[in-house]
């Protein structure tokens, strides 16, 4: 199947889904099984950050994932997706026309009380420009573990064919007493368990005014020996 970014200007979803036209082809996915009558898998949810309404964020199901087009910084999650132990939690993001913004997307782990006043996870980030982070939320408050860092295996945007976008495989594993970040088979960031949560609800992050298409999301145990 062939899409096309979420058009916000739309006067609803349903109209903007009836004028999409054919642009990139995605292979079929079993990592999840999508819903087909909303706008984001079954049992997911979201929540804009303090201050943003979630009102502003349009989702809407292309099997085999779907789309995301933010106002808000937003996380989206399935409160039954967790991790715990050692495990690797990846996706394939395809990035729309981000503008001129540098804004942050990527994995959400280690998440707690995501629908209460105080919600605390851990995030890891990737941005246009071929960098990636780490970061924790406590509630109002962030940390930065690892702070923006480039990296030449993070893809850059560049503009290109109109409607056209660029894919991050992204990847973290919490493994022994370490937290890695991968794009595709290099490992960009990484920081010792202690300094991030690893234990929770995991998900995605999106920043301010991005258009994403999540193609897959997976969480699983890793066997050590």
């Amino acid at each position: 199947m062939q899409i096309l970014p979420i058009n916000r200007r739309s006067a609803s979803l349903r109209a903007s889904v009836a004028v999409l036209t054919v642009l990139i082809a995605l292979p079929l996915s079993s990592a999840i099984v999508f819903a087909q009558s909303a706008g984001l898998p079954t049992g997911w949810t979201i929540r804009a950050d303090a201050g943003g309404n979630r009102n502003d964020v349009t989702t809407a199901i292309r099997k085999p994932g779907f789309q995301v087009a933010t106002g808000p910084a937003t996380i989206l999650f399935d409160g039954t997706m967790r991790a715990s132990g050692n495990w690797r939690l990846e996706s394939t993001i395809h990035l729309f026309d981000p503008g001129a913004r540098a804004e942050g997307f990527g994995l959400l782990f280690g998440g707690r009380d995501l629908n209460g006043v105080a919600p605390h996870y851990a995030y890891a980030l990737v941005r246009r420009d071929g960098k990636a982070l780490l970061k924790v939320r406590d509630g109002e408050n962030t940390r930065t573990v690892r702070d923006w860092t480039a990296n030449g295996a993070i893809p850059v945007w560049k503009p290109g064919v109109p409607g056209s976008s660029v894919a991050y495989r992204l990847v973290v594993e919490a493994i022994g007493d370490r937290v890695t970040m991968w794009v595709g088979a290099t490992k960009v960031l990484d920081a010792a368990r202690t300094e991030m949560p690893t234990e929770g609800i995991v998900g995605l992050r999106v920043n301010h005014g991005l258009t994403l298409y999540v193609e897959n999301i997976s969480v699983a145990p890793v066997t050590t020996r």
